[in-house]
């Protein structure tokens, strides 16, 4: 079920670091060619939304039902230089304004990406990921105040792929998702109702405008989630 709003892309010509054509973000990893196989999926949503729980039963739906070996990723983490950033952006005692944020965060992406996924992907593996493009828009685009279009525009602009195949967004109510997290325990979820309730927001707008993600209710069982999840990938597979 896609979310709120109608789907537009914005995938025009985008370049990367070394000034090069960056390939288009609106294509699949196959239409891209640079895997032979494989599919990345990216499951995210605010905070105890259920991304964790839901990652790690579609990886064990997609290793029963396609055989493949499936590699289970966090953003920002996985990677030496993605967890050393993950402790940083996660410090209460640190302050961040919200560009240095998203730009520690695509550093993080970028790493995982190069290291992990493209290699993942050409041998014909699976990715499942927690969290992407969304977040970066929702939570430092959005709710911290940089704008929507110019975080995409900077994602875009350092990201150079692959791009996931089927992006999911877990969505639930704030008070559902407070409930289920518990009291906050880091830099982030400290940051006040107001603060996610905007992200709520910007996720609602990621899912209208972006063609590869898809809105998952979350406010129903585990099982209920899971199922609805695997209908959504069975498509992109």
């Amino acid at each position: 079920m896609v979310g709120p709003g109608g789907s537009c892309g914005y995938n025009q010509g985008v370049e990367n670091l070394n000034g090069e054509q960056a390939p288009s973000p609106g294509a699949s990893n196959s239409a891209r060619g640079g895997q032979s196989g494989g599919r990345f999926f990216v499951l995210d949503g605010m905070d105890g939304c259920g991304k964790t729980t839901q990652s790690k039963l579609l990886v064990k739906r997609l290793e029963a039902e396609t055989g493949r070996e499936v590699l289970h990723l966090r953003e920002p983490g996985s990677t030496p230089v993605g967890e050393s950033l993950r402790a940083l952006l996660l410090d209460s005692k640190v302050h961040l304004l919200p560009e240095v944020e998203a730009l520690l965060f695509l550093a993080a992406r970028r790493t995982l990406l190069h290291d992990l996924v493209e290699p993942a992907l050409a041998a014909g593996k699976h990715v499942v990921c927690e969290r992407f493009h969304a977040s970066t828009f929702a939570y430092q685009g959005v709710a911290g105040g940089l704008g929507g279009e110019r975080v995409l525009a900077l994602c875009h602009s350092q990201i150079e792929g692959p791009y996931p195949d089927l992006e999911l967004i877990l969505g639930l109510q704030l008070e559902q998702a407070m409930e289920r997290r518990g009291a906050g325990t880091d830099r982030i979820e400290n940051q006040g109702d107001a603060y996610h309730q905007r992200v709520a927001l910007g996720y609602e707008e990621y899912v209208g405008r972006e063609p590869r993600a898809r809105w998952v209710h979350a406010d129903a069982s585990m099982e209920e989630v899971a199922g609805a999840v695997w209908k959504e990938v069975q498509v992109a597979l």
